[in-house]
């Protein structure tokens, strides 16, 4: 497992102009979301005394002063982070044949006209896949859901002996649930794998053998992928206590804050690229 990290953080080094695409993408992506709120909230509060408390930090009582005097502005740019939220998605989406195809050939020499190549040629297959997994963990989501509802007798406090109960079930249930969910999410990420290596026009083949390569490599497979998620925690945690010890007062301190928080996006970019990159590697070394 440690090689195959190893060979994971070297093959996304030698893509790194692709990491920097995907941040920028992030990045501007994030800056038109935010630029209406910010015209918005610099309209409404920009010159009150209110917005030295909102930096320090969410603060419920602004938030709710706030949506009660002004929240009928506030409609029209959600909306219109919805829709750009979307856009945000199918265009990663597109990108994801790309970046599977560099890391599938390795040392390809013109990596521009194949990145962007193999995007659009896998777009449509890579938008269905991923509908197809959005039901599978929607419905898997419904079925947590159902079991909940049975064990708390439907949130009724008439029919529960103590309402701990609730609190017990959502202790142990969500730990189980993020388990078997991280499961379909893996399953994923093969079945693109293999959608990218046999470039099969239907994609029953895909989801069907990567189930069969997950299964027969169950220890290795899900093994690497809790590694990966393990490692995107480590540096969630890292982020926390960094950002809820971080005293913003000041210019430099909004700075500073701002630069930490771009650090935190390009190293979760970069972590979602060495799972992809470690899946890769691992499929071609065992298949």
């Amino acid at each position: 497992m440690i090689e195959i990290l190893k060979q994971g953080l070297q093959l996304i080094w030698k893509h790194k102009k692709m990491w920097l695409l995907l941040y920028a993408i992030v990045f501007l992506f994030a800056a038109f979301v935010a630029s209406p709120f910010k015209k918005y909230l610099e309209n409404k509060v920009g010159h009150s005394l209110m917005i030295d408390d909102i930096i320090k930090g969410f603060n419920y009582t602004f938030i709710n002063d706030f949506m009660n005097a002004y929240g009928d502005g506030i409609s029209p740019i959600l909306h219109q982070s919805y829709l750009s939220i979307i856009l945000f998605l199918l265009l990663f989406i597109f990108l994801m044949g790309g970046i599977l195809s560099l890391f599938k050939e390795g040392n390809h020499e013109n990596n521009r006209s194949l990145f962007w190549g193999q995007s659009a040629h896998f777009f449509w297959r890579m938008l269905r896949l991923s509908i197809y997994f959005i039901i599978i963990h929607f419905v898997v989501f419904l079925i947590f859901i159902s079991i909940f509802m049975t064990i708390t007798k439907g949130l009724n406090p008439l029919r529960l002996e103590s309402e701990g109960i609730i609190f017990s079930s959502i202790k142990y249930l969500t730990p189980i649930y993020l388990l078997v969910a991280s499961f379909f999410m893996m399953w994923q990420d093969y079945a693109k794998i293999f959608l990218i290596h046999e470039d099969k026009k239907y994609l029953i083949q895909p989801i069907k053998k990567s189930f069969q390569f997950i299964i027969k490599n169950i220890k290795k497979t899900w093994g690497l992928y809790l590694i990966n998620l393990g490692l995107l925690l480590i540096v969630m945690i890292i982020n926390y206590f960094i950002t809820t010890s971080f005293n913003i007062n000041s210019n430099s301190s909004i700075l500073i804050s701002f630069i930490i928080s771009q650090i935190f996006v390009f190293s979760r970019l970069g972590l979602k690229l060495l799972n992809l990159s470690t899946a890769t590697l691992l499929y071609q070394k065992i298949k």
